[in-house]
């Protein structure tokens, strides 16, 4: 038995101490009622980028600035062996007093260093090293997806990216709210597909801008490059409650910040291991306010809302419970008050077990000059299946059907398709910031390529008209990009005149169009759109 809080007793069932001591579960989250920690894996070696910024071309070198590939990831319960010294040196424990995160990323992986974003003017993401790592790690507590969210950038979420990788997640509840196209962040609570309504109850911020080179300890100190063999510890304000319950959070005070947002200073580490040559990543936080007087080798202080003093997961999760209680008529009014409502009647003691909770995972680099964005976009969790629209986790003629559905109902729309033309084709409109679920390799355009990556028919490149064959009249469209062609981003509805993808129009796509231009006899030739 252990004290969680004023509002009761949380208790573990002691059978499961028996049954399974040890435990550690490489499972599903139906399992994870067994265990005191559980693992899950990703792909080694599914890293592919996913620009955002305007027109999508923004510069990066994958070679000396290798973006981030997530390998496996880990929740569970922790005890260190000596809080007050080191977080990181104990053991997991079903009746530990505090929360490990660990996300195990491939090769050397350094904190991000700053992007020219959020009070900080400086543009120099390499600060720490030459593969920095970005991301939000969102995590749902109490498993509903009706609680918490992101109401300001929805946009920087797993639900507001992770069509673009070309497929919905398998999880019910993520899947009818992921954006699949830019539309949905119209900043309307009540729109579907409710993409701020991702149920995340705290997240892990990996950003430059909470980041101070100050609050750094680092294993070597030659210079500021994290490299082979490393390890780093960094104190910020890296792990926060859901800024969706800000507005209606009583929660104080972190200086020049309103009050309601809960975002305690925590410790996170970096640690490359040279044999396995991987990084690990590792938040530790208090689950209980004895963990966090522990860490301070003070006595247990009560609940309160102030997390400037000791603070934990159980007392963020009371002071939601308080705060949607003690709500004005004026709060309940507002629609977003959906958001924290449910909490007035759940008991947060329930809600301490981390091996429960539901994890999503973006993760990124960084482009090598400032854009007008300030993420790439390379792994995600839980992962998808290219041109699986229907995350059932295959693809099959109902996938190509709902692309076909999709090119039929938005090509020529012009609050999607930049080109305006009803041609078989959506240029997506503002490529970069914008973006499509169907757009299955990411060149900006929902055409036949992506089709054909379905099982649909080839349809030429160059065939701009569709009616194919590449003639005269698909060349009048290409001769008026070649014409009008200047310095990236491309002329809007020019997309499709890119024909070697090099995010511009001239002479070598006009090479290509000719060789192409053979009539109904295309060339047998992938640049041509036919293997």
């Amino acid at each position: 038995m252990r004290t969680a809080g004023c509002l009761g007793t949380y208790v573990r069932p002691s059978w499961l101490s028996v049954l399974i001591p040890f435990a550690v579960a490489v499972c599903t989250q139906a399992t994870a009622l067994f265990a005191e920690r559980v693992t899950f894996q990703d792909t080694q070696g599914d890293a592919v980028a996913r620009r955002t910024d305007t027109g999508a071309d923004g510069p990066i070198d994958t070679t000396n600035h290798p973006l981030p590939d997530l390998v496996m990831w880990s929740i569970g319960t922790w005890q260190p062996n000596d809080p007050q010294t080191d977080l990181f040196t104990g053991h997991w424990n079903n009746w530990g007093d505090f929360v490990r995160l660990e996300l195990v990323l491939a090769g050397v992986v350094n904190p991000p260093g700053p992007v020219g974003c959020c009070g900080q003017p400086a543009f120099d993401p390499f600060a720490y090293g030459p593969n920095p790592m970005c991301g939000y790690i969102e995590i749902d507590m109490d498993e509903d997806i009706d609680t918490g969210g992101e109401l300001d950038w929805p946009d920087l979420r797993y639900l507001g990216n992770v069509a673009r990788f070309g497929g919905l997640p398998q999880h019910s509840g993520l899947r009818a709210r992921t954006a699949i196209d830019a539309r949905a962040f119209d900043a309307d609570f009540l729109t579907p597909p409710y993409v701020e309504r991702s149920g995340e109850d705290f997240h892990l911020e990996l950003v430059g801008w909470e980041i101070d080179s100050n609050q750094i300890e680092r294993s070597s100190t030659s210079d500021w490059l994290f490299g082979p063999g490393e390890t780093w510890t960094m104190t910020g304000h890296l792990f926060h409650r859901a800024h969706g319950y800000s507005q209606f959070s009583s929660a104080c005070c972190r200086s020049g910040y309103p009050i309601g947002n809960y975002d305690p200073p925590v410790t996170v580490q970096f640690s490359h291991h040279t044999v396995s040559n991987r990084t690990t990543v590792s938040l530790i936080y208090p689950l209980t306010q004895a963990g966090a007087a522990a860490v301070k080798g003070e006595p247990v202080e009560p609940m309160d809302i102030f997390f400037t003093n000791q603070n934990s997961v159980a007392e963020a999760l009371w002071e939601l419970k308080i705060s949607a209680t003690g709500a004005s008529a004026w709060d309940r009014s507002l629609p977003e008050f959906a958001l924290i409502a449910a909490w007035e009647n759940k008991n947060p003691d329930d809600y301490l077990e981390p091996a429960l909770w539901r994890v999503t995972i973006l993760t990124g680099g960084s482009y090598t000059s400032q854009q007008d964005s300030l993420f790439v976009w390379s792994d995600i969790y839980p992962n998808v299946s290219l041109g699986d629209f229907e995350g059932n986790g295959s693809i099959g003629p109902s996938d190509l059907a709902l692309l076909g559905s999709y090119l039929q109902i938005n090509d020529g729309l012009p609050a999607l398709d930049a080109d305006g033309a009803v041609n078989g084709s959506i240029e997506i409109k503002d490529f970069g910031i914008g973006f499509s679920l169907y757009d299955l390799n990411y060149d900006g355009l929902v055409d036949g390529e992506d089709l054909a990556m379905v099982g649909g028919p080839q349809v030429p490149r160059a065939d701009y008209d569709h009616d194919g064959d590449v003639d005269q009249d698909d060349f009048g469209h290409f001769q008026a990009c070649l014409a009008a062609a200047g310095p990236p981003p491309l002329l809007s509805g020019c997309r499709n005149a890119d024909l070697d993808r090099d995010t511009d129009v001239d002479e070598d796509d006009a090479a290509i169009f000719v060789f192409c231009a053979s009539g109904p006899a295309i060339p047998a030739d992938p640049m041509c759109g036919r293997d």
